[in-house]
């Protein structure tokens, strides 16, 4: 009874192991992708493409193949990982428009990572690496075919960061002359410039002659006429006094009510040619005689 128990025990350890087993050869199924180290080229540019095996059953061959748009990309080069044995044969082969790869390992080969660098050159600007992936074949090492490897056929690009816009600023707005000015603020207190517009009212202006001095000018200018007159009548020439030249002016002469101070000028004018014309009456008269 005790050894059909064990051996029940047994056969239900074996079975519980086979199924372990059996889920981690499904979830360990084998992944091939491809990605760039970059996301656009410029023409004269290069750009790697790097061809990646993930969850390696141990490999004995594989087949690739990268499609490429040559009016965009031409290829360069390619360059097998280092963990590959020197007995191992790899190729690749340019068609033109596609990349063949291909290894056949002496034994078998279990890394995982990236297998092959692909490079290209831009032949003209683009915003994107236009290339695809594709699996020809794969076995494992017992040469069999592993027919549950998952391919990404777009191939991967980094992520370039969006940029960060920054906040904006207000233009500073112009001062309007016309806004009252914050007395307290010392800034708009140092821009306010001060003028003194106060006029002395004792003091007269430069521009503007006052009604005095006007007057004045306006005598001096018709006694000097007068004398003029006097002297072609008379043969004589009259002389001013000081007092006449100091004297003040007549309040009547600009509005026309009197001739002020000019009636003297006149009279002194009148008594020279009444004087001259008895001088000469009388010198004729001692003539006849």
């Amino acid at each position: 009874m005790n050894r059909k128990k064990t051996g029940l025990v047994g056969l239900l350890c074996v079975l519980f192991l086979c199924l372990v087993q059996k889920s981690t050869v499904y979830a360990a199924s084998p992944s091939l992708s491809a990605s760039a180290d970059t996301g656009s080229v410029a023409q004269g540019e290069y750009v790697n493409i790097n061809v990646e095996l993930g969850n390696n059953p141990s490999i004995s061959t594989l087949g690739a193949a990268l499609a490429y748009d040559s009016s965009v990309l031409k290829y360069d080069s390619s360059t097998w990982n280092s963990n590959f044995s020197g007995s191992d044969m790899q190729m690749a082969s340019d068609t033109g428009s596609e990349v063949n790869l291909s290894v056949v390992c002496d034994d078998s080969y279990e890394a995982d990572g990236t297998v092959v660098t692909v490079r290209f050159q831009a032949v003209k600007d683009s915003d994107s690496v236009p290339v695809t992936l594709a699996l020809r074949d794969m076995a494992d090492a017992e040469l069999e075919q592993v027919s549950d490897c998952t391919v990404a056929s777009a191939v991967q690009v980094p992520q370039t960061a969006k940029p960060v816009k920054e906040p904006t600023q207000d233009p500073i707005k112009e001062t309007d002359e016309s806004s009252p000015v914050d007395l307290q603020d010392p800034q708009q207190a140092a821009d306010i410039s001060i003028v003194d517009e106060e006029i002395n009212p004792e003091t007269p202006s430069e521009d503007v002659p006052s009604d005095a001095a006007s007057g004045a000018a306006q005598q001096t200018a018709n006694a000097a006429d007068s004398t003029q007159a006097a002297s072609a009548a008379g043969g004589t020439q009259a002389a001013v006094s000081p007092q006449a030249k100091a004297s003040r002016v007549d309040a009547n002469y600009q509005t026309g009510i009197g001739l002020g101070s000019d009636a003297l000028l006149i009279g002194a004018a009148v008594f020279g040619i009444l004087a001259l014309v008895l001088a000469l009456r009388h010198r004729r008269e001692e003539n006849h005689e």
